[in-house]
């Protein structure tokens, strides 16, 4: 199995410009994702894994499938970061970089869910309107100045037990334990079991409806 490029590369060549690579951001199904100081200032260099996911199938290139999840993204009309290179046989891509928190940061610091929460509703409405569901694991979105952006190139068909309202709203409700898995790296802070990749729900069942009644866009 090929190494993770996070402990082989500090550096890359590209034909739009050299790219150092600053430090990690985060790691992902998929792959991971690097600060990287190139051409006219920060990027996020994104490089694939082969690392295994129980519950989730990759196509057969990732970069590609995430090159086609761009532009349904753009198409859908969603806040993400512009897509700047990509080499799907060296398994990369370069993305613009938003500056600003994650979500799942700004979470456990904190953060108002009147903020943020009615432009996720939003996402999610036009997503489910197009056919898809997005990531919505609140590692996958930048808190800006300005918006709510969705940085992760993801899309899935459309499936109600992994859509906002039945799958990712747990996880922004669950504070405490999203601060206990990024101490910890115990993925059974968050979710049931650290197979099945499904959230922890019980104790935000009345948080979460709540936000459906106040947020969202679509009563079915």
């Amino acid at each position: 199995m090929r190494q993770p490029f996070k402990s082989i590369m500090r550096h890359l060549s590209t034909p739009v410009g050299e790219f150092q690579l600053l430090k990690l951001l985060g790691k992902g199904k998929s792959g991971y994702s690097h600060l990287a100081q190139g051409p006219a200032g920060h990027y996020v260099v994104k490089l694939m894994h082969d690392e295994p996911c129980d519950y989730y199938q990759f196509g057969t290139n990732k970069v590609e499938s995430e090159i086609y999840a761009y532009k349904i993204l753009k198409e859908m009309g969603l806040n993400i970061p512009t897509l700047v290179h990509s080499d799907s046989h060296k398994n990369y891509l370069i993305k613009e970089f938003l500056d600003g928190p994650t979500a799942a940061q700004w979470i456990i610091d904190g953060g108002e869910s009147s903020v943020v929460l009615p432009e996720l509703f939003s996402m999610a409405a036009k997503s489910r309107t197009s056919g898809f569901n997005i990531d919505y694991f609140p590692t996958n979105f930048i808190v800006g100045s300005d918006h709510l952006y969705y940085i992760d190139y993801e899309i899935n068909v459309y499936d109600p037990q992994w859509d906002l309202i039945n799958w990712g709203l747990y996880y922004w409700a669950n504070r405490n334990g999203l601060s206990d898995y990024f101490k910890s790296g115990d993925h059974l802070s968050i979710n049931l079991s650290s197979e099945s990749g499904k959230p922890i729900t019980e104790p935000f069942r009345e948080i979460v409806d709540g936000w459906i009644e106040l947020y969202s866009l679509d009563s079915t």
